[in-house]
């Protein structure tokens, strides 16, 4: 039976001596929605009901392509097609 190199409690992680304790966090006020009477649409606003501006609204963005497939050992074309595509 082998003898340990070292005990456990010898040894620490060799990431340890890299962390750090977390940055404080800022609090900020909590923003809630009103609808608006006219357009029947949500709008933000602060605690003290000023509005909050919603500038850069991601839309759904989609890419696609369509490939062809000619498969064959014969010489005569077997022709398939093939599609990819990715959304957000």
């Amino acid at each position: 039976m082998q003898k340990p190199l070292a005990s456990p409690d010898q040894v620490a992680p060799w990431g340890l001596g890299r962390m750090r304790p977390y940055p404080a966090a800022a609090v900020l006020p909590a923003a809630r929605p009103v609808l608006d009477p006219r357009t029947q649409v949500a709008a933000w606003v602060d605690s003290d009901g000023t509005p909050i501006p919603s500038e850069a609204k991601h839309k759904r963005s989609e890419t696609s392509k369509e490939t062809s497939t000619k498969t064959s050992m014969d010489g005569t074309p077997d022709q398939g097609s093939d599609q990819q595509g990715d959304s957000d």
